[in-house]
């Protein structure tokens, strides 16, 4: 071996050796303990942390801190929560934590500021925490927990962040909003005792007044509403009015399932079309413009029965269910759904003018939009499908609001919409007042 081959590995050992040393250096420099996780050891963490989360080249934040702790006690996490409050109104912040007490009382705080906070039942309090700052400049502080002891780290560079924020996002789709995790605690025991388990949970988690108003609108609906059905005649306003309400109801963070019984129709029309010979969609003919018609209602029985059985599924999974359906008998089409959902249920009927429907009608007309997929074929109805006109005379012939109103079983759950007016705002007002209307005694039980 020659002088020149020796040379080769020795001065390769020496640069490895110089670049661990000089990785470690750095490390220990820059590493962070992870912002709101534990009570810090390092006098400089909070301090950095609250650098950071002023820095004007940060506009958004995404989080995930199984042991976040509350602001009491600490001026300084106190004052990095209003940072994090500004940094919300810019792109946003989002943050995901535990179930433990103690982190369930900081997210708390943190949705009495208007930031939005998820819980995940997985989490421990050894799982890796960390937040991913981002904008024209991107910061990752992470904390991973090693026998019990705490290895934190500053990273800076774009590419660091992405595999966190692959499993952040991840995390946050399947995690529960907090205002429905406190809502479900309080659904946990026996309707006598609710006003004392709102009272306990508010000092138990400290809640602000915000906080608790966000809790309790979920509590409403989760408790008095976890179904709306949207009832009325063609050309009222109904798909208006189902998608003014799932809009307002998924601004406060609420899962929300829409359904319309004319998708259930069309599939029974489609089977009796296409000669299936399965014994569906008796009673349908074809119209043109893709529209169908019936000649009796009790033909589009079968569809609100596949409807009932959608909205009992839904019960199981906890999301709000708007159910829009148009039937001369809208008593008798209720009935469909069972007493137990009727009785967790509210009822908005949308009214309009006949002139007003009339002219409405005249303009729907949206065909259904087929695609094709390999061996697949795609068929999408829309909520302004055409009406035949001889459907709209003789089954849609009067509104039947009157005889709903009697009804004892949905008296105090039963809601008038009026549609004369195309403006959304005024929609918007009357949806508005139906959310107030429906968790107004909630807040009562909570002054109680």
């Amino acid at each position: 071996m020659n002088w020149s081959q020796l040379l080769v590995p020795v001065t390769s050992g020496v640069a490895v050796a110089l670049i661990v040393a000089t990785v470690r250096f750095l490390w220990r420099r820059t590493r962070l303990p992870t912002g709101l996780s534990q009570r810090m050891t390092r006098r400089n963490y909070l301090a950095e942390m609250l650098v950071i989360s002023k820095n004007d080249n940060v506009d958004r934040l995404d989080a995930l801190v199984p042991n976040l702790l509350p602001a009491e006690g600490s001026p300084v996490v106190a004052e990095i929560q209003e940072s994090w409050s500004q940094l919300n109104d810019r792109r946003g912040v989002r943050v995901i934590t535990r179930t433990e007490p103690t982190s369930l009382t900081a997210g708390a705080e943190l949705l009495g500021a208007g930031i939005e906070v998820r819980v995940s039942r997985a989490l421990t309090a050894d799982h890796l925490s960390y937040h991913l700052f981002s904008g024209s400049e991107h910061h990752t502080v992470l904390n991973r927990r090693n026998g019990g002891k705490d290895r934190p780290e500053r990273l800076d560079e774009i590419s660091a962040a992405k595999v966190f924020r692959s499993h952040f996002d991840k995390t946050w789709s399947e995690s529960e909003p907090i205002e429905s995790f406190l809502a479900g605690e309080l659904l946990a025991g026996s309707n006598a005792g609710l006003a004392d388990r709102i009272r306990e949970q508010r000092a138990a988690y400290q809640l602000s007044a915000e906080a608790q108003d966000a809790v309790l609108r979920h509590l409403a609906f989760r408790h008095r509403a976890p179904v709306v059905f949207v009832t009325g005649l063609p050309g009222a306003g109904k798909s208006l009015v189902r998608r003014a309400l799932a809009e307002e109801l998924r601004r406060w963070r609420m899962r929300v399932d829409e359904l319309n019984d004319y998708v259930y129709a069309f599939e029974e029309f489609l089977h009796a079309l296409m000669l299936l010979g399965d014994g569906r969609g008796a009673g349908f003919s074809a119209q043109e413009g893709g529209a169908f018609q019936v000649e009796h209602e009790d033909d589009l029985r079968p569809a609100l029965h596949t409807l009932g059985h959608r909205v009992w599924e839904n019960r199981r999974s906890n999301p709000i269910t708007i159910v829009e359906f148009a039937r001369a008998d809208t008593i008798g089409a209720l009935q469909v759904f069972g007493d137990e959902v009727l009785a967790a249920s509210q009822i908005i009927h949308v009214r309009a003018s006949d002139t007003e429907r009339a002219a409405r009608l005249a303009r729907r007309g949206e065909p259904p939009k087929i695609s094709v997929a390999g061996q697949s074929i795609s068929l999408e109805v829309s909520d302004d499908h055409r009406l035949p006109s001889n459907a709209a005379d003789t089954l849609y012939s009067r509104d039947d609001f009157a005889l709903l109103k009697a009804q004892k079983n949905i008296a105090g759950r039963l809601f008038l919409v009026e549609n004369d007016s195309d403006e959304k705002a005024h929609i918007d007002e009357q949806i508005t007042a139906f959310v107030e209307a429906v968790v107004r005694p909630y807040r009562g039980l909570a002054r109680i």
